[in-house]
Order: structure tokens, then sequence, then C-alpha cells
């Protein structure tokens, strides 16, 4: 196998193929394109070969002489797709109106086809094939390990090393180090504290109680019990207190983190991430990090301690017993890198299982008035029942590894005391130690053994821990957010001149909705903009509100590219009025204001007034201060939509844009709405996206998008005169269903 390096070559171009397309003609291979395809036709696996050279098309299989389709001329081609299919795709091109079928792949590959079609596109064009941009690694995939990543250009969950997660959650506690300082302080206090009862003991039976001499030291020596009891109690309270105060700082401040992070990300990281899932993270996983000061303070460090302390202790009193104490710790330690290995992977699944009863019950209460309305209560009691089914055998599974683990690591520990037992009361015995050292020496024994056990289940704690961290800090490294120009150009004041040039954008980039799209919107222009759904009218909206960029061409205002705004800038010069509008929880009042917070209460209400909303507002017995439930619930539709359009004239925007503002409202609702659109739009560059081709007969121009481009533009007359055009089919369609419906 061999890669000629001609070749805009997506993997290794085998020498039978390279054999086969020069004895088919493709001799001069300077800018030419190939890709590998793993399907046939049929579905089976096969590899084929695409080729492009010489202005021709043509695919071959290894092995094989001739081409298993074509040669054909690129000049009989007029359009390329990618077609989906379930499991696989094809390649296609139209040839005489009709697709043909060019090659077969499976869906580990379309993303690469993606890259080809785009190129194919261009060569159609008459331009030059970007091999740089076919070859270059995919932004989806870990270009390590080849696993699918979490989002776009985010860190590989295998690749990511867990302790520099661990580092990284220490790193969140930089700002408390003094509060940490006290609590390591304290914690040495109490372990030393935790020495002292053992070694009273001692003396209360070798000194006191056995001999049956110095009686007068009892009292004193349960005082000093009792002192050291309450001491260590007081520390504990402390120790407690703070470590919380520490914990919840933390999480305080992570969720503001992760609030503000959430806020910046782009409109497509919401497209590929359920709501649920994210509250999960905000929610729930966070809370790991309340607990992270107490477990890594009083539980890791302290143990730490508690064993280094006690361990010198045994070592002091007997260095012989103290070897047989340590004869359980290889066993805890192999069972406890065991329980790792093992009980990890479970945390992600009873974690998934959470995060999709999340995503499945948020869906299911915004859409509740949906399912009562089919009657499918039963249908979703059963998806709820299979997810909760899948959640409950995930933490199962968790629970069970975890009670068979602990019993285990009991009885090894138990054996280890009966060993000392054993070793120890022959001693005794023999007269080499006495009772009150074997006594002090148990004492430190559970001691020693607990803050071993204590580890070995601290490592349960942590698989916890480190899911939940990784899936936090996912969000915070996301990059999915729009870039922000280093040095932004300032908007005081805007114009409102509107361009398209040569625009090319897709949601899915191998995907285009607009293909080179070019007009020009002057100042204070009313602009329609029409076409069947799916054409890319909305797209055009998003990117002039820059909700994404382009990848191809410029939007510019006022002669700037939108990208070269400080975002606050132009998003306080666009209005957006939508065809189902979002209302907040909260008063009516509350809803006008939200563009602009600060404003009066007679803002508010002459902005009610221009979008005709004041007078069913103040029917309320509460007005302005009437509390709306989720999503305008207690508003009709008309209702919410005019109090949307007062919030856009509240914040006095220099363009508005109209996105099927009165496709969703009855007739009356939809004049209420005119009346106030028509206010609102005064002396504004506004641009309306309609399916009711009669509310644009005033605009000074109307784009009609077809497939991504602009098809026609003119006024509504213009367009109307136009033989066989699409406005005038579109608006011939809506008089022939107004004359049905009448």
């Amino acid at each position: 196998m061999a890669c000629r390096s001609e070749f805009c070559c997506v993997g290794s171009f085998p020498d039978s193929v390279a054999a086969a397309a020069a004895e088919a003609g493709f001799t001069e291979f300077s800018g030419a394109l190939a890709a590998c395809a793993d399907l046939q036709f049929d579905g089976t696996p096969g590899v084929s070969w695409l080729v492009l050279a010489q202005g021709r098309l043509a695919v071959f299989r290894p092995g094989v002489s001739t081409p298993c389709w074509g040669p054909m001329e690129l000049t009989k081609v007029s359009k390329v797709r990618c077609f989906q299919a379930v499991g696989s795709a094809f390649l296609q091109v139209m040839v005489d109106g009709l697709y043909v079928m060019v090659v077969r792949y499976s869906n580990a590959r379309r993303e690469l086809f993606g890259r080809v079609r785009i190129q194919m596109e261009r060569m159609l064009a008459g331009e030059e094939v970007q091999a740089e941009w076919v070859l270059r690694p995919s932004d989806w995939v870990c270009g390590a390990c080849g696993l699918p990543l979490p989002g776009k250009g985010a860190s590989c969950p295998r690749c990511s090393r867990r302790h520099g997660i661990l580092l990284r959650s220490l790193g969140l506690m930089r700002p408390y180090t003094r509060y940490i300082a006290g609590l390591f302080t304290m914690m040495v206090i109490g372990v030393c504290l935790d020495l002292v009862p053992a070694q009273l003991t001692r003396l209360l039976v070798d000194k006191v109680l056995l001999p049956r001499e110095h009686l007068d030291w009892l009292p004193l020596i349960l005082l000093g019990l009792v002192g050291t009891s309450g001491s260590r109690c007081v520390l504990n309270i402390f120790i407690g207190r703070l470590s919380s105060l520490v914990g919840t700082q933390v999480t305080r401040e992570l969720r503001q983190r992760l609030q503000a992070k959430l806020v910046s990300l782009s409109v497509d990281y919401y497209n590929r991430h359920s709501v649920g899932s994210l509250m999960s993270r905000v929610l729930y996983d966070v809370d790991f990090f309340h607990g992270f000061v107490a477990q890594v303070a009083q539980g890791f460090l302290l143990n730490i301690m508690l064993v280094a302390g006690v361990g010198a202790m045994l070592f002091l009193m007997n260095w012989r017993l103290a070897l047989l104490v340590l004869l359980p710790i290889p066993f805890v330690i192999m069972g406890t890198m065991f329980f790792w290995k093992r009980i990890y992977p479970r945390y992600y699944r009873v974690w998934d299982s959470q995060s999709k009863m999340a995503q499945l019950l948020s869906g299911l209460l915004s859409g509740v008035r949906l399912v009562k309305a089919f009657g499918q209560e039963q249908r979703e009691a059963e998806r709820f029942g299979e997810n909760a089914g899948y959640m409950q055998t995930a933490r199962w599974r968790l629970d069970a590894g975890t009670a068979t683990f602990n019993p285990l690591m009991g009885f090894v520990f138990g054996l280890g005391g009966l060993i000392v037992w054993l070793a120890g009361g022959r001693l005794v015995v023999g007269d080499r130690i006495s009772l009150g050292t074997l006594m002090a020496f148990f004492g430190y024994l559970g001691m020693f053994y607990a803050p071993i056990s204590a580890l070995s289940m601290f490592s349960n704690w942590v698989t916890g821990f480190m899911s939940a961290a990784q899936r936090t800090f996912e969000i915070l490294d996301s990059t999915a957010t729009l870039p922000v120009s280093p040095n932004p150009v300032r908007m005081p004041t805007t114009q409102g001149t509107i361009e398209f040039r040569d625009v090319v954008f897709g949601y899915d980039p191998y995907t285009p909705v607009l293909k080179g799209v070019s007009f020009r919107v002057e100042a204070g222009q009313f602009i329609g903009i029409v076409g069947k759904s799916g054409s890319g009218k909305t797209s055009i909206v998003n990117l002039i509100c820059r909700f994404y960029d382009v990848q191809g061409g410029q939007v510019l205002l006022d002669g700037v590219d939108v990208r070269d705004y400080a975002p606050e800038d132009l998003h306080r010069s666009i209005g957006l009025v939508l065809q189902d509008p979002f209302l907040f929880r909260g008063t009516i009042a509350d809803n006008v204001a939200y563009g602009r917070p600060a404003a009066e209460a007679l803002e508010i209400m002459d902005a009610a007034r221009a979008a005709n909303a004041h007078d069913f507002i103040a029917r309320r017995a509460s007005a302005y201060d009437t509390k709306l439930g989720e999503n305008g619930a207690g508003l009709s539709g008309g209702e919410r939509q005019r109090i949307s359009i007062a919030r856009a004239l509240l914040c006095d925007p220099r363009i508005l844009i109209l996105d099927e503002a009165t496709s969703s409202v009855d007739t009356e609702s939809e004049q209420e709405i005119q009346r106030a659109l028509a206010q609102l739009c005064r002396g504004r560059t506004t641009l309306a996206v309609a399916h009711r081709l009669s509310t644009l007969k005033n605009a000074d121009r109307i784009l009609v998008v077809d497939e991504g481009r602009i098809a026609e533009c003119g006024t509504h007359d213009e367009l109307l005169a136009l033989e066989n055009g699409i406005y005038r089919n579109l608006v011939r369609i809506q008089t022939e269903l107004t004359r049905l419906e009448v």
C-alpha cells in the first residue's frame, strides 16, 4: 500500500487503485482528491476509493482493474449531497435532475465525506481543492486514542490524567489557605489528643489497678481521660464548622463560575447538550466539592497522620507486635486497587442514569399539556419506569460492589487483631510485657486499623468525586464559545446598515444552510424575508444577532464585521421578537424590563402602551405586579407576544428583527400585534421573517430565500410581476388557501 503525494488523499492509497486509475485515463493528479469508503451499496463491508482528478469522477476497488462507477465528467454534475441513512450514508451527485449514488460509507466516515462534498462543490465552482482542510484532524475525536469527545475540542476523558483533576480541585482551595492552615493545625493537635487515652489506660492498669497502689492517681487519670475526650469534642466542632465554611464557599463560587460559563457558551452548545444533563451537573455534581475539604482534611490527611502517629507508638511499645500488625496491609492495598478498577466505571453509569432521568423529567414537565392532550400518561409512566429501572440497576451494581468490599476488609482486619491477641497473650503470660502495655497496644491497634480501613473506603468517595469533578470541569473547559476580539470596536450609536457578503454557514459545517448569500439593508429600511421552511431564513437572523459565526464571508453592521464588535454593544443595538416569545417566571413588569432592569415604572408602562399591552395588563387585579407562571402561563399567545414587543420597545434598539412574530396567533390578536409592530418599526432598520406574505406588502424590499441562496429580491409588486417566480407562487398558494378557509 502506498500513498501518492500528488493526491489530497485520506488513507493509504493502494497501488492497484493507482494503476487502475491511470489505465482509466487519470494521468494528471495535481490537485486531485481521493477518499476511501468502507461500505458497498448493499451495506456490506467493502473498501472503495473515490477519485476526482482532471475534471472527472470515478470509483475504484482494490484489486479490480476497471472502475466500479464512472468515470464521469464533472461538467455533467449539477449538485452534490450527502444523503444520511440509518447507520450509514451515501455520497450522491445530481445528473440530469436526478440524484445518483456514488459511494456508501458508515457514520464513522461521515465527517470525512462531508469535507469531500464541500471540496467537490469547490471543484464544480472552478475553485482549488483545500488539501489542508480535508486532511486536518477531527475536532470531535481524540487524536491520541480515537475516543469520541464529549464536545467539539473538549478534553478526552480517557487521556486526561485523574491526578490532574485532584490537583485542579486543590487549586480551588487556594483562596482559603489560612483556613486550611488552621484546619491542619487543629488536626495535628487532635491526633496528639487521640494518642493520650491509651497511655493513660496503660498507666491506670500497670500502676494503679494491678498493684493496687497509688489509688490517689485514679481520679486524676479519669479526669485526664475526660479532659482529653472533651478537648477532642470541642476541636471536632471547630474542625467541622471550618471545613463546612470552606466547602460551602467553594461550591457557591463554583456554581457561579458554571452559571457564568453556561451563559457565555454559544447557542450551538445547547443544541448538543440537554438542559436536564447540564442542570444535573450544576445542582448535584458540584455538591461533591462541598465534601472535598472535609474528606481531604478530616478524612484523608487526618487518617494519614493517625496511621503515622499510632504506628510510631506501636513500634516504640513493642516492635515485634507492631510487625504483626502490618500483616493485613498488603492485602488491603491489593483489595483497594482491585476495588478502584472495578467500581470506578460504575460511577459513570450511575451519573448517566441520573442525567437521563433529569433530561426525561425536564422534558415531561415542560410538555405536560401535550402529554395530557394526547392521553400519554401511561406511556410516559412506562418510559420513566424504564429509566428508573436503569438507574436502579446502575446504583445496585455500585452498592453491591461496595457492600462486598467493606465486609472483606473488616474480615482481614479482624484476622490481624486475632494474630496480635495470640502473640501478645503469650508475651503477657511469659511476663515479657505487662497487661497494661497489651491493653494500650490494643487501644492503639483499633486506632491504627480504623484509619487504614477509612483510607481504603476513601477510594469509594474518590471515584464518585473524580467522576463528578470531570463532568464539572468539562463545562468550564468547553471551547464552544464565540471568540471575542481582543480589541473590540465600541458602538455607542448605531446607524443600522446591515450587509451580508458571500456568507456561507451551516449548523453542521459540512452541510451549509446558507451558500454564498449577499445583500445589503440600508439604515431605516423595512426588509421582508420569505421562503420555504428550511431554506435559511432563521439562519440569517441568527447570524445578524451573532448567535453563530459564519464559516465563510462576512456579516457587517455599519460596515464593521459583527465579530469585531463588543458582544454587549451588538446585542444592545438589536431587538428580537420571536414567533414563540419566552417569558420568565416573575411579574409582568419584570418581563417587560428584562432588557433594562433599571427602567422606571412610567417607562415600562409607556412601552406597554406602545405595544398595545397596557389595557389587558391593567385589567388584571395586580396589573404590572401580576405573577406569571412558567413561560408566561396565565397569558394568551397574543398577550405574551405583545409583552415581548414591549420588552423590545423599552430597549429602544436601532435594529429590529421579527421572526414569525404573528404566525401563531388568531386574527384579532394579529391585528393588535400589527398595530404594535407599526409603532415598534418606526424609524428603525427592520427585518421581518414571515410566512403570512400579506404582512410584507409595504416592505421596501423582499428577499426570497431558496435552498440557502437569495433567489429573488424586489418589492411586493416587482416580485408578483415575475413569471414563474418563487414569491409569486407562494402568494398564489396562500391566496388559494385563504379562499378554501372562507
